[in-house]
Order: C-alpha cells, then sequence, then structure tokens
C-alpha cells in the first residue's frame, strides 16, 4: 500500500501552548506587567506570612539590600549582585520563609555632585546651597527611576514602590540620630591627623575611596648635608651627607627631620671625596646608583645617631635624626626622608616638630612655599621642576623613572596625597562608653562571629580590622548629611549634645539636608553653653558633612526602624550579598558603625561574588569595546538567559561573559524548555483529579524516576540553602538531559502515544509527569524566573504562581543498584545499533532485533526490575542468553510493522487493520 493511501491511525501525540520557541525579549515585559498588576511579591510574603501564622512556615530570613549608587545605568557588574539577590529572595520563599526584599539606593556623595556641578557650568557659582542640592536630589531619583525599571527587567521582585533611599528625609534624619549614638558611646573624635586627600575631590578620603592604580614617578636618591662642625660632634668624618630616597620629590620642602631605624646597623663609607652613612644592607644598591667605589670605614647601629643633625638640601634649615621602628631596609638607603605633613608615620614621629601646611586643599602649593616656582603649581607637576633643583644643586644623587602602583581617588581618578588635617575620626582603640571594649576589639568579634561564604571572606576582612586606622569619617563638600555639632569660634573645640542632635534630626526630616544650613544657631546652642576647653561663648555650626559610607552602614538600622515591612527584631539577622570590594567597603562599615552606634552588628551571613570580566579574562572597558551590558542581552536573549548565565557560573571568584559564552548559556537554556516542553506536552487534556494515581501504583520505571528526582531536589534544595547556585544549575540541567531527556522520554513515548488513554502505565507515567513539571518549575523558579512561572501556568491543576508553592520533598525511592546496571546494558545496546545505523540496515532502534547475552546475575536483575526488557531498550525484538560476560548482536527485525506504534509486533489486527500490534489493535478498536 503506497503511504498516500496508508490508513492514517490516532496516536495521543504531545499538546501544549507553551511554546517551543520562548521569544523571551517580548514575552518577559508582558508577564512583568501581569506580576505588577496582580501584586504578586505582595501576594507571596501575604502567603509565608500566613504560613507562619499557621506553623507551616519556617520564619523569617532576610537579605538586605547594599544599595548600589544612583549615578548611572545599570552595568553587568548590577546585573550579577542583583540577580543572586533575586536568587536568594526567592529560594527562601520556596523554602517556607517569609523573606521581605527591600530595595535600596545610596544617593549622596561625590559623583552626583560632581555630575551636577558639570551639568550647571558656571551657573553653579550663582546657584544657593539649597538650590544645589535640590538639582541633586533630582539628578540622583532620575536613576534611581532607571535602575528600577533595569533590575525590574531582570525578574527581580520587591518592594520597588516604597525602597529605602538615602536622600530620603526620614532616613537623613535617622543617620543624624544614629550620629549621635557614636557621640554618646564616645566613638567619634576631632583631631589632627594625615588623611588621604583627594585634590580632584577637595576632600578627606577614607580608606574604602582610595584604590589602586600603576603611576610612573621619578625615584631620587638626595643628599642631605651635615654641617662639619656637627660631624666632628659625633666623630664622623667628612664632608658627610646622609642621603635619602623618595619617590615624591614635591614633598621635599615639608621635610624636617630624617628618620633612622634604632638597630639597625649603618656603615659609615667613603665614596670618592665624601662620605655617607648608609643601611649595611643596602650599601651594594646604594654604590650601584651612586656609581662609585666604596670604602667602608666604620659601622654603628641607628641609635648611635640620634643627636645628629642635618642640613635641608637646598633650604635653609635643620633637619634632625628621628629613630623610628618603621624603617625598613627593603629599598631606599635606611634613611628615610621624613615630612610630617605628607605621611601617616612622618605625622606621628614628628609632628612636634610643626606642620608647614605649603599644600592647599586644591593639590596646589600655596604662598607660604616661600618659592615662586613652586607656588600655584600642581605638586605633581613640580617633581621635574625639584629633581632639576637638586641637580643644579649637586644634591642629587641618583635619579630614575619608577612605575608603580599608587594610590588614586576611587571617584575622580586623581592620584591623592597625604595630607595633615582636623578632621573627624571615629577611633579604634579608644574603650566605648558602655561597651567596656573597642570598635577594633568589637569588629573583630563580629567577623568571627558571622558566616562567611565563601569561607576565606573571614580572613580578608579580619586583616583589614585588625590592621586599619581610625575612620575618617568628615567630607568637605555638600551634597550629604551635615555633621550636625557646632564648633567654637575661637579654638574649633566640638559642641555636642542629645538636644543639638534631636532638633537638627527634627529639622531635616522636616525638609532634608538643606534644612541644616537654615536652622538658626540659636536654636541650637544650649542655654548658657560655653567652650569646654577655652571658656568662650560663640559658635558656628560644622560645616563638614558625612563619610557617604556612613549612610549605607547604618542602613540595616535605619530601614528596621523606619520600613513598614521590617522591625527590630530583623536587625542582626541579615544577610549581605556584595562584590568582594565590600570587604573593605560596605560590609567594613556595616560592621563598625552599627557596632559603635547599636552595640550589635547587623548581619549574620555575607556571600561574596567577584567582579564580571570580559571572555578573555580582562576587564570591561568602553576603550576595548568588550562591554556586555544587561540591556542588550535582555533584548536580544532575555532575562533568563543572562539568570541561567548568573547560576551556572562560580560566583565566588571573578566570572566571565561575552556573546559566546551567553549563546552556550542559551543552548542549556532551550534544552531545559525543550524538557519542559514535553513534559507539558504529555498532559493534554490531563485532569489530576481523575487520571492521577498515587505514588505507591508508579510503574517500576516511574518509580525509578521519582526516586532520582527526589535526590536531585534534595541536592538542589540544599545548594540553594548554602548559596551554591552552580550545584544547583547544574543538577537541574544534568537531571533534565540525562535522566529525562536522555532516559526516561524515549521509553515512555510509546506508552504516552500509544498506549489506551485509560491504561495503568500510561495514567502512571502521565501522573509522573505532572509532578515533575510542578517539582522542576518550582526548582527553577529562582534561576529561570519568567520561564518557571510560565510552565506553571501550563500545568494542569495549578493555582496562583510558582513563587507561592514550596521546594518538593525528596521520595522514599532510592535508585537501586539493579536500575544503575540496567542504564549501563542499555548504553551498550545503544552503541551496539550505531554501526547498523550507520549503515542504513536499520532505521530506528524499534527496526532491531537484539540479541543480548548476560551474566546469569544480569538475566536476574532484568526479571526484577518489572517492567518488559524490550520496551526499555526501545527495540523491536530481544532474545536474552546466558553468557559470562556481556554481548550484544544486533540485526534488522523480520517482524511485521505495526503501523500506528512501529513496534515490529504486528498482524494481530482484522481487515484493514491487520497490520495492528495486539495492543494498536485493542486500542483501535476501543476508540472506534
Amino acid at each position: 500500500m503506497a503511504d498516500s493511501t496508508r490508513k492514517r491511525y490516532t496516536v495521543f501525540l504531545p499538546r501544549t501552548d507553551f511554546p517551543m520557541k520562548a521569544d523571551l525579549p517580548q514575552r518577559e515585559p508582558k508577564r512583568l506587567e501581569k506580576w505588577k498588576a496582580e501584586g504578586l511579591y505582595a501576594r507571596v510574603e501575604a502567603r509565608r506570612r500566613a504560613d507562619n501564622a499557621a506553623g507551616r512556615g519556617k520564619g523569617r530570613r532576610i537579605l538586605h539590600d547594599g544599595p548600589p549608587y544612583a549615578n548611572g545605568a545599570i552595568h553587568i557588574g548590577h546585573a550579577l549582585n542583583k540577580i543572586l539577590k533575586d536568587m536568594v529572595v526567592k529560594s527562601l520563599w520556596l523554602d517556607g520563609y517569609e523573606s521581605p526584599y527591600i530595595p535600596g539606593w545610596d544617593c549622596h556623595g561625590l559623583p552626583i555632585e560632581h555630575a551636577v556641578e558639570r551639568d550647571l557650568g558656571p551657573k553653579r557659582r550663582e546657584m544657593s546651597r539649597a538650590d544645589f542640592l535640590a538639582r541633586c536630589r533630582v539628578y540622583a531619583q532620575k536613576w534611581i527611576d532607571s535602575q528600577r525599571t533595569g533590575f525590574q527587567r531582570l525578574g527581580v521582585l520587591g518592594v520597588w514602590e516604597d525602597p529605602y533611599v538615602t536622600m530620603q528625609p526620614r532616613y537623613e534624619a535617622d543617620v543624624v540620630r544614629l550620629l549621635a549614638r557614636l557621640f554618646e558611646c564616645g566613638a567619634v573624635t576631632r583631631k589632627l591627623k594625615v588623611v588621604h586627600w583627594s585634590y580632584g575631590a577637595r576632600t578627606a578620603l577614607a580608606e574604602a575611596e582610595v584604590e589602586y592604580a600603576d603611576k610612573t614617578s621619578p625615584a631620587i636618591t638626595v643628599a642631605f648635608p651635615v654641617p662639619d662642625a656637627e660631624a666632628r660632634r659625633m666623630n664622623l668624618p667628612t664632608p658627610l651627607d646622609l642621603p635619602i630616597w623618595t619617590t615624591t620629590p614635591w614633598t621635599l620642602p615639608s621635610n624636617l627631620a630624617i628618620a633612622m631605624h634604632p638597630e639597625m646597623e649603618y656603615a659609615v663609607v667613603q665614596a670618592g671625596e665624601r662620605h655617607y652613612l648608609v643601611a649595611v644592607a643596602l650599601q651594594e644598591d646604594f654604590q650601584r646608583r651612586l656609581g662609585l667605589p666604596f670604602h667602608v670605614k666604620e659601622i654603628r647601629k641607628g641609635k648611635a645617631f640620634q643627636s645628629l643633625k642635618a642640613r635641608h638640601a637646598w633650604l635653609d634649615r635643620e633637619s634632625p635624626v628621628l629613630l623610628a621602628d618603621y624603617v625598613t631596609a627593603d629599598t631606599g638607603t635606611g634613611l628615610v626622608h621624613t615630612a610630617p605633613d605628607h605621611g601617616v608615620d612622618d605625622f606621628n614621629l614628628a609632628h612636634h616638630l610643626g606642620l608647614l601646611q605649603l599644600v592647599g586643599p586644591d593639590g596646589r602649593f600655596t604662598a607660604e612655599v616661600n618659592d615662586p616656582e613652586l607656588e600655584g603649581k600642581n605638586i605633581f607637576d613640580t617633581n621635574a621642576l625639584v629633581v632639576e633643583r637638586l641637580r643644579s644643586s649637586g644634591a642629587l644623587l641618583h635619579d630614575e623613572m619608577l612605575t608603580h602602583s599608587y594610590p588614586h581617588c576611587w571617584r575622580t581618578k586623581t592620584p591623592i596625597f597625604f595630607r595633615a588635617t582636623e578632621q573627624w575620626f571615629i577611633t579604634m582603640d579608644d574603650e566605648l562608653t558602655g561597651k567596656g571594649k573597642t570598635l577594633r576589639e568589637l569588629g573583630l568579634e563580629g567577623v568571627d562571629s558571622t558566616r562567611w561564604v565563601p569561607a576565606q571572606g573571614r580572613n580578608r576582612i579580619h586583616a583589614m580590622i585588625a590592621g586599619r586606622p581610625d575612620w575618617c569619617i568628615s567630607r568637605q563638600r555638600a551634597w550629604g548629611t551635615p555633621l550636625t555639632v557646632l564648633r567654637c569660634t575661637e579654638c574649633g573645640e566640638p559642641l555636642a549634645t542629645a538636644d543639638i542632635f534631636a532638633k537638627a534630626a527634627a529639622a531635616i526630616e522636616a525638609g532634608g539636608v538643606e534644612a541644616w544650613a537654615d536652622l538658626p544657631l540659636e536654636q541650637l546652642k544650649p542655654a548658657g553653653a560655653v567652650c569646654a576647653k577655652c571658656g568662650a561663648d560663640a559658635f558656628a555650626k560644622e560645616t563638614d558633612i558625612l563619610d557617604v559610607w556612613i549612610d549605607s552602614g547604618v542602613s540595616a538600622a535605619v530601614v528596621c526602624d523606619t520600613h513598614p515591612e521590617l522591625s527590630r527584631e530583623d536587625y542582626g539577622k541579615f544577610i549581605y550579598l556584595e562584590g568582594s570590594d565590600q570587604h573593605r567597603g560596605w560590609f567594613h562599615s556595616s560592621l563598625l558603625f552599627n557596632l559603635a552606634a547599636t552595640g550589635d552588628k547587623p548581619y549574620d551571613t555575607v556571600v561574596t561574588h567577584g567582579f564580571v570580566l570580559d571572555g578573555k579574562g580582562q576587564k570591561m572597558s568602553k576603550s576595548l569595546g568588550n562591554t556586555v551590558t544587561p540591556e542588550e542581552i535582555m533584548k536580544t536573549l532575555g532575562a533568563d538567559i543572562l539568570r541561567w548565565w548568573t547560576a551556572s557560573v562560580d560566583y565566588n571568584e571573578d566570572v566571565r561573559i561575552s556573546k559566546e559564552i551567553l549563546e552556550r548559556s542559551a543552548d542549556a537554556y532551550r534544552k531545559i524548555r525543550n524538557t519542559l516542553r514535553f513534559l507539558l506536552g504529555a498532559l493534554a487534556d490531563f485532569d489530576p483529579a481523575v487520571d492521577a494515581v498515587p505514588e505507591k501504583d508508579f510503574s517500576p520505571l516511574d518509580a525509578w524516576v521519582w526516586g532520582a528526582f527526589g535526590d536531585m531536589a534534595d541536592q538542589v534544595t540544599d545548594a540553594f540553602r548554602h548559596y551554591r547556585f552552580m550545584d544547583a544549575a547544574q543538577a537541574l540541567h544534568a537531571f533534565c538531559q540525562l535522566e529525562l531527556s536522555g532516559q526516561y522520554f524515549e521509553i515512555i513515548k510509546d506508552r504516552l502515544y500509544c498506549d489506551a488513554p485509560g491504561s495503568a502505565r500510561r495514567r502512571s507515567c502521565r501522573t509522573l509527569c505532572w509532578k515533575l513539571a510542578q517539582g522542576l518549575s518550582a526548582l527553577l523558579a529562582p534561576i529561570l524566573t519568567f520561564t518557571a512561572d510560565e510552565v506553571w501556568e501550563n500545568i494542569p491543576g495549578t493555582t496562583d504562581s510558582v513563587f507561592e508553592q514550596r521546594f518538593p520533598q525528596g521520595t522514599p525511592h532510592p535508585a537501586s543498584a539493579d536500575w544503575n546496571r540496567f542504564w549501563e546494558i542499555r548504553q551498550a545496546v545503544h552503541a551496539a545499533m550505531e554501526p547498523h545505523r550507520a549503515a542504513k540496515t536499520i532505521g530506528t532502534s524499534l527496526d532491531a532485533q537484539v540479541t543480548l547475552r548476560l551474566p546469569d546475575a544480569d538475566l536476574a536483575l532484568l526479571g526484577r526490575l518489572g517492567e518488559d526488557p524490550q520496551d526499555l531498550l526501545v527495540i523491536g525484538g530481544l532474545e536474552l542468553q546466558s553468557a559470562p560476560d556481556l554481548e550484544v548482536a544486533v540485526a534488522a527485525h523480520a517482524g511485521v510493522k505495526c503501523p500506528r506504534c512501529w513496534n515490529h509486533k504486528g498482524g494481530a489486527g482484522q481487515g484493514e487493520d491487520a497490520d495492528l500490534c495486539p495492543r494498536c489493535w485493542d486500542v483501535v478498536r476501543t476508540q472506534a
């Protein structure tokens, strides 16, 4: 009979509205609108609250959002961070926790101030402070709105309509109230100290605001001459020079001393007609630089030179030797140029000699330098001038250019310098009132009582806190929370009382940070107040603002106090998840500021992720043309592809992304989607109330798959609980590809398509497909958030959203050794058929007659499986024989091919249906 006239038999082919083509860029935005319209986030949280109230839930577990800075569109690093956070929140929901997610934004600070100044241009000089701050608010709000849209497009659910924003007046006021607690416990002090200074920003910086980049500087060796009389007084030969080595020639005008280590050995060497002091360990390097042969005359320890006095290299100024333990023999000469204005060690060692203050906040030499060639010039631009001056005077012993890692301002990217100024500090080593310990001690205890993921994060932040200096918290800028204290107009002594803070906070809550400048001094100053230091009664308001790290650092305390979805009971239990740079940033500031202000740390778990690099492992840069933006990914591939990439990389390290990498993620997604579509297609017209069977009635094959799914579900749930998202993604992908697509689906197609609708094994496998679709969509929901919800809607009998469900529980059906061995046998059979397929002696596996020779133990296990081995192997015919080892022989099947199911068991029908196999004959006859 020709194919064109062959009778077509009805088979139960899969049908589903879940499309094969994902079309994510078009479908995801529509699902977002649906979620918004139905209030999905609020509904999920309400469900979890109800579960907790009824005793069905697990309580509350909350991720606190580290606020991104409201300046610019979202980038791929934002996407990685926000998707990871969303996976945490959604996995907590599905694990039975109430987990409110309050997004936040960091709004104050220099980048916004600079951007607004740039936009205003000359108009800035004509604008009042209040108007300028208002423009800063508008600028920040614009980027909040932009970023919020981008984050929502990633599928992130949260309280987007009510985030915490550090520029909200209520938030700003609460920062002032927490600042009052810092003062109350004695954590804040004002003192003269050398700090990191950004001339680009014209403000002091905290260590967390310093980044390092390569810089080329002149490295010079300079001779400081010792007067002959002074040398003879110390029984030293003449003429004598003290050689120093420095990479900052511009600091030489501020030199006031030379440091030597008291226990280090120094040689008095003669080179030509002059003599030099140099550390014994560095004399060979010094000789190379000097280019002259040496003669060592004597060796003394550094402490022998304590009273020695040299002269400045070109100024009429004394430069005495001071002893210091910090001097090393790593490089240089072992004699260290000391300028108290421009070095922390220098300041601590020699500030008693006075401060010259030759450099202004703009990084230029002031008139005090008393040098027309230097005055008004940027300090870094004067290096060459200083070198030439030394060369012409004969004081330059050696010079070369050195490329080295140098600190830069993280916002303006300009090189920074150390500058001695009066600033406000949080002290690390003073005992805090009422706490009985220093902030350093409390911080180290807090680190040790926190769970760090990965564990090495603990060592990193522990070392930082153990060695960090006092924290500079004042900034000489405008856009930020004011430091709401008064200062004596005569001596600068601060006046900080609870009443001043309370009045300032009330005014700021009503009118924002702008209100501080307008708040009348007479309302703030306590009656009869006089300066505790000098007795004067005149005060002025402080004009410095707070380091923005305080704004974000105290966010957990502020949000617990102000947001309706949180309470003080949540404080101290938060999960923090940010990039590894936040060990020195937000993790650090949150720990220290909260410990000082509240006595408690805000988090109990801290999760760290790496940075996003390009496909070659290089840092992304517009100049290199290797940037990948979330926007372009979502327009071309969809957010779920980006989410799968996020879950499939080891985020504990730096991660790579490129078009090729994303294509691999898209391919993995398509395979998972096809698996889900097969399951949904198997459920056409499936009515759970009528068609489902209990687990005890599962066929042996279905029981095996359900057991394998249970094992996988337990692995995935455990991976989510321990933030191992890559393990979860790999387990889900492997299960879909191996157990389902590679094994189970091929076997059940025959019973799904050809068995009678009410047959026991068809009902069993359809019930299993129904349960698998539900279980997989729940397990995938934290990762493939759009797809999982779409799948859930297409499963018969489901209601609500997948995010309102719970992770599937493991089953009491562990995979047996019999099934494991069967899959090995099956693999051998399929491998034996491949040459016959290639030679076209058989078409599909159903055309094969297989003779399978097995040891008796294997023959016995095939009998124990409870399924027909021929059906499990999906072959046309099977003959089993006993043999010592596994052997497979394949031939073309000679039987009649059933036109309905293609099994070679035909010939059982009658009339025009004579070619049908017994099973198909019964089905066709029943359906007629």
